[in-house]
């Protein structure tokens, strides 16, 4: 989050710092955004920079934070509206990032971080993690159990990060250009897989 230095500064400065730094990570991943050209574009020293944010990665979180506040307002509305269906959830989750992500201005920034949002990059993962919408498994009480082999929280907890993996791996393929209309229906598919399982169930003799 910003230090209080940033916060002191005029609305015109620090959408200057903010606009800079949008430019910045579309042009680039995490690991390869400068902040020397933050600075250089935003025309601010770069002690200053760091007088205004801990790192690259905080200033991140910070151009995030706004987005996914949006997105948990519609997921607690949606989590009454579905009376807790879990998998109706994930793919409202699905559909709202997507729609979110690709009508924005800032599409090409959304664009830059999931493209190089790769599962074994857990240092991405985690800023975006930090800053995504609420888990649903913060809705514990609200989600519907009653056709789900659970037992307790924690085994919510593990469907929830299956879902969350399929989720995420199919958020990448969309950004990398890949066929939006290929890339739902293998999302709902692998939904499916999960809901239902993928072992045949033989037919009892009548």
């Amino acid at each position: 989050m910003p230090k209080e230095t940033f916060l002191k500064l005029s609305k015109e400065k620090q959408q200057k710092v903010i606009n800079a730094a949008k430019k910045e990570f579309a042009r680039a991943p995490i690991e390869n955004v400068s902040i020397k050209n933050i600075v250089e574009e935003a025309d601010i020293a770069r002690g200053s920079f760091y007088q205004y944010f801990e790192s690259k990665e905080d200033l991140l979180i910070y151009i995030l934070r706004e987005n996914s506040e949006k997105l948990n307002t519609k997921l607690k509305d949606k989590v009454k509206e579905t009376n807790g269906d879990i998998f109706k959830l994930y793919i409202f989750l699905y559909d709202s990032m997507i729609e979110e992500f690709t009508n924005n201005p800032d599409q090409e920034l959304f664009k830059q971080i999931f493209i190089n949002l790769k599962s074994s990059d857990e240092n991405v993962f985690d800023l975006v993690r930090k800053t995504k919408p609420q888990d649903i498994i913060e809705y514990y009480e609200q989600i519907d159990k009653n056709n789900l082999k659970i037992e307790n929280h924690e085994d919510l907890v593990i469907i929830c990060d299956m879902l969350n993996v399929i989720t995420r791996r199919a958020l990448i393929k969309n950004f990398k250009n890949k066929s939006k209309e290929d890339c739902r229906k293998m999302f709902l598919k692998e939904i499916e897989y999960l809901k239902y399982g993928i072992e045949k169930k033989e037919e009892k003799d009548a």
